[in-house]
């Protein structure tokens, strides 16, 4: 059986939904340029992305940033727990 990991997350999942998307790989682009962000993913079918952000200050305002960047609306999903292989 292989070896899971656990532990605390440290980090946030936002769900974007942008107000335009005409170019998604400029937008995530444009996204990995903010300090608290760690990954963007781009998602399959109608334009939207998967952000996943870290900050010691806790993660709340990443949101603003993130309308900043893309516009539109995003959701977080925290993360509590992280587990790993």
């Amino acid at each position: 059986m292989e070896s899971v990991e656990k532990k605390a997350g440290g980090y946030g999942l936002f769900f974007v939904m942008p107000s335009s998307c005409s170019n998604a790989h400029k937008s995530a682009r444009r996204l990995m340029r903010v300090k608290q962000i760690r990954e963007v993913l781009i998602t399959e079918g109608d334009c939207g992305f998967v952000v996943k952000a870290a900050d010691a200050d806790g993660i709340e305002h990443v949101s603003r940033k993130i309308s900043a960047v893309v516009g539109g609306n995003s959701k977080i999903a925290l993360c509590h727990f992280q587990y790993k292989k």
